[in-house]
Parts: structure tokens; sequence; C-alpha cells
């Protein structure tokens, strides 16, 4: 750059003193204001390499859309796939409930069939009838699985049936209470009957057992009767 004396030299001839003074300050402040050509090529650089960031990172927040859509299908693929796994459960539980409903029903088939002919080997049991039977009582119904009818060297005997695979304690003691409940309404249908709550099934625990015999009630396997009172 030229110094500011060499400017105002080159002035004096043409100005005059005060001119040229002022005409060299005028030229070396706009010459300090302008950008030079190297301070442009700097500045082009940055934006460039601005410009070459931007890229790069419009490039990263595509990927990551990409790989947001992408989690999207996978979320809905594993919901679709769970309601399958639901409906198909739902589907395995009706076919079990099916199944422990058919194979209820025929436990209990063959309990009414099994017990009459166990009692009448036993005691001697003339069967009047057989089958599932509700007894309402203050208004409640109590099914049960079988109820039989008949005598017993001539007495009137009702037996009141609860038919289990496996007869648990629990279940002894839940029963008997019913028992307690609808004794009194079914004597009195049947006037001097032997109200007898009786045990059908497969396993019994020796406790289950002796709960059933200290309640003058009737314990019967498929092989015949195994504790009585």
């Amino acid at each position: 750059m030229v110094s500011l004396t060499e400017i105002r030299n080159r002035l004096q001839p043409s100005f005059t003193a005060d001119q040229a003074e002022l005409i060299a300050n005028l030229h070396v402040e706009m010459h300090d204001q302008l950008v030079t050509r190297h301070d442009f090529a700097e500045l082009r650089s940055v934006v460039e390499r601005l410009a070459e960031s931007q890229q790069r990172t419009e490039h990263r927040v595509e990927e990551l859309a990409e790989s947001q859509r992408e989690l999207a299908e996978s979320q809905r693929e594993l919901a679709d796939a769970q309601r399958r796994t639901e409906h198909a459960i739902k589907d395995l539980a009706k076919q079990v409930g099916g199944l422990a409903a058919t194979a209820g029903g025929n436990l209990e088939a063959y309990a009414s069939e099994r017990i009459p002919e166990v009692l009448a080997e036993r005691f001697g049991f003339v069967m009047e009838s057989c089958g599932t039977e509700s007894i309402e009582v203050a208004g409640k119904s109590y099914e049960f699985d079988a109820v039989l009818r008949g005598t017993i060297n001539g007495r009137p005997v009702v037996v009141l049936c609860e038919v289990k695979t496996n007869i648990s304690e629990s279940e002894v003691r839940g029963f008997l209470r019913i028992v307690d409940r609808v004794r009194p309404a079914v004597a009195q249908e049947a006037v001097g009957a032997d109200v007898r709550p009786l045990f059908f099934g497969y396993r019994a625990a020796v406790v289950t057992q002796k709960l059933v015999t200290s309640n003058d009630a009737w314990l019967v396997f498929p092989r015949g009767l195994v504790a009585a009172a």
C-alpha cells in the first residue's frame, strides 16, 4: 500500500496543501475499509466449508429420518405379531377350556353310571333317579354334579355328589358347607330321607379321605367305595 506521505506529495502539484492532505487521508481511510483479495479468498473458503458442513448435516438428518422410518415399521410389525400371538393364545385357551369341559362332562357321565353300581354293591342301594340337579335355598341355586334318589333297606336316601378328578381338602370343606345349607330343604322334600354327601374322583390324599369319613360322607373311586363313615 502507498504511504500517506507519498500520496500527499503526488497530489500537491495539482492541489493546495490542505486539499492534498484531505484527499490523501480519504484515500487511506477508504483503502482500510476495502476487503483485500486475500481476505476475500479466506471468506470464500469459510463459506465453502460451512456449505460442506451443512450438506453433511443434511445427509445425517436424512439418515436419521430413514432410521426412524425403519424403526416405526419394525414397531408396526412387532405390534402385528403381538396381536397375532394374543389371538393364538386366546384360541388355545378356548381349545383347552373346551377339552377341560369335555373331560369334566365325561367324568360326570361316568360317575352317574358308576356311583349307583358301587352303592348297590356296598349297601344294597336301589336307585330311583340320578342326574344333575339344582337345589334352591333362600333364593340361591346350588348346582350338583349328580343327585341320586333311592332307598337303602327301604329307607329313603338322597345322595348329593361332587365329581372331581383330584379331590382336595379345601374342595371337600366347601362342598360340605353347601350340603349343610341345602340339607333342610332336601329333608323336607323327602321326609325321613338320609341326605348324604358323596365325592367321586380318581385321587384324594389320606388327610382328605379322613376328612370325608369324619363328616359322614362317602368317597368313591372308579374301583369302588374307598371311604365311608
